[in-house]
């Protein structure tokens, strides 16, 4: 006869099983995701051509040389994968101040205050090599938001005011190439292309540069970034190129 005392050593016994079943069960899910976090600093020159629908036309003002610097900014990247699928958010915001540097006679100054947030939602997948060399795939969209205000002050033309705002979106498609210099150091080339006609004409981006990790919860990353859009819809219009050195740290859990 088995007394109480045994059947409920055998039930204990049985629980104890069955959690630490869950247990390594979980532990492997969780050993099967990754998280990276990565805040940037691009220090990017601009080259853009924008014109508003309600603007005066360029010849009108005189106005042929003008100075363009970046007043503020910020970028992060992130990325969540399971396995060889993932998830990839990169956003950037910079505010861009243009003043004449040499006023014509139509007006005494003349400024252009701009905003350009471009975000980047996309899947990846984690190509099955081995080695040294990785290789990312992706596919997904991005948003653009432009934000503009010009203000001329009068001179022998009245002064004038005018600000637009424009968003759109395109797919866009894109590889992102590792190799592995050494235990610590990391080459990488990543690029992407969009557009298609959709909204943007045309919009492609290229980055090539280096990885250190420092621990292995964080690397620094140096490289340098080339962004090129091209948008015309509606009477706005926009034709930038953004290049310069990027610098980042990124923290991996």
């Amino acid at each position: 006869m088995k007394t109480p005392r045994s059947r409920n050593y055998r039930t204990a016994a049985l629980m104890g099983g069955l959690i630490c079943s869950a247990t390594a069960a979980f532990a492997d899910t969780t050993n099967n995701w990754s998280f990276d976090i990565t805040p940037y600093l691009w220090v990017a020159s601009v080259d853009a051509d924008t014109s508003l629908s309600h603007s005066p036309s360029p010849t009108s003002s005189g106005v042929d040389h003008f100075d363009t610097r970046i007043s503020a900014g910020a970028m992060i990247a992130a990325r969540a994968q399971y396995r060889s699928v993932g998830i990839l958010v990169d956003f950037a915001w910079l505010r861009l101040n243009t003043e004449a540097t040499d006023p014509g006679p139509a007006y005494s100054d003349s400024e252009l205050k701009s905003d350009f947030i471009h975000s980047t939602l996309a899947l990846t997948y984690s190509l099955p090599l081995q080695g040294k060399f990785h290789a990312d795939v992706l596919a997904g969209a991005r948003l653009w938001h432009v934000s503009e205000k010009l203000e001329l002050e009068s001179g022998t033309s009245p002064g004038f005011e005018t600000s637009e705002d424009k968003t759109w979106v395109d797919p866009v498609f894109g590889a992102d190439l590792r190799y592995d210099l050494g235990k610590r150091w990391q080459a990488t080339v990543k690029g992407t292309v969009g557009g298609f006609g959709v909204s943007s004409d045309l919009a492609w981006e290229v980055f090539a540069g280096v990885s250190y990790r420092i621990t292995d919860w964080c690397s620094a990353i140096a490289g340098y970034r080339y962004l090129h859009e091209e948008y015309d819809r509606s009477g706005f219009s926009l034709n930038a190129d953004f290049q310069g050195f990027l610098l980042g740290v990124g923290f991996h859990f």
